[in-house]
């Protein structure tokens, strides 16, 4: 992964020293910016994919992005980045029933969190707004490279004496690592692909604020794990940034 992470670091800064070779002024930049996403599973191919997605829940995360924008045409640009984003999915579920004049309660939730790297690189198209900024549009492809996560379990129990109105509760806990990878023992799959779609505002002094929809198009579900099923678990993220560029 360190390897991975240097190549790409090399080629951004191999791609910037040809840009600024080749462009002049303004036309090269280099940005950081970061903030939260809002992520969740998309399941598709099984009678239970409804089910799963009207149960699904936005999971909090970050993302965290370097970049850089090169100038091709009159504002227009190519923006590739290194990025690490936090993804995954939430249920919850709540239960309630009556017997011997008690009352049991059980809520039930699974966090899925998912650390991946990605490599995007978007075409931005710039609006400028006088001397305030300019609006930015942007898409583009993404690869992303799964290297860590974790399943958090946690189920509580509560119990009500219906006759005397006392109550007891419980609560467990269960979590996992996650591991990546094609074959059959593994949670999901190591690599995946898909598109960006962004919106953001840059002011002439360099601060921008954006927001950023994730499409993921590569099957989560580990290769082995599919046999001749046509189940597909896909990424979709929401991401909103703040950050700077100079």
């Amino acid at each position: 992964m360190k390897k991975l992470l240097l190549s790409a670091s090399v080629v951004l800064l191999a791609t910037g020293a040809f840009a600024q070779n080749t462009m002049t002024g303004s036309d090269a930049r280099f940005g950081i910016k970061a903030g939260v996403n809002l992520a969740r599973f998309h399941a598709s191919g099984t009678d239970g994919s409804k089910s799963f997605n009207d149960n699904a829940k936005d999971n909090v995360g970050f993302n965290v992005t370097a970049f850089a924008d090169f100038g091709v045409g009159n504002n227009f640009f190519i923006q590739p980045g290194v990025s690490l984003q936090n993804k995954g999915n939430k249920f919850e579920s709540t239960t309630t029933s009556t017997a011997l004049g008690s009352t049991v309660t059980t809520t039930s939730s699974i966090k899925t969190n998912l650390m991946a790297i990605e490599v995007p690189v978007n075409a931005v198209f710039r609006i400028p707004t006088g001397d305030a900024g300019a609006v930015q549009i942007s898409a583009g492809p993404y690869i992303g490279f799964n290297i860590s996560g974790k399943d958090k379990g946690e189920t509580t129990t509560t119990t009500v004496n219906n006759s005397n109105n006392t109550s007891a509760t419980v609560t467990s806990s269960n979590d996992r690592d996650l591991s990546f990878g094609s074959a059959s023992d593994k949670n999901y799959g190591s690599t995946d692909f898909g598109a960006n779609f962004g919106l953001a505002y840059r002011t002439n002094s360099g601060f921008l604020v954006g927001a950023n929809y994730g499409l993921g198009l590569s099957n989560l579900i580990p290769k082995d794990s599919r046999g001749n099923s046509d189940a597909k678990l896909t990424n979709r993220v929401l991401g909103f940034t703040v950050g700077y560029s100079f």
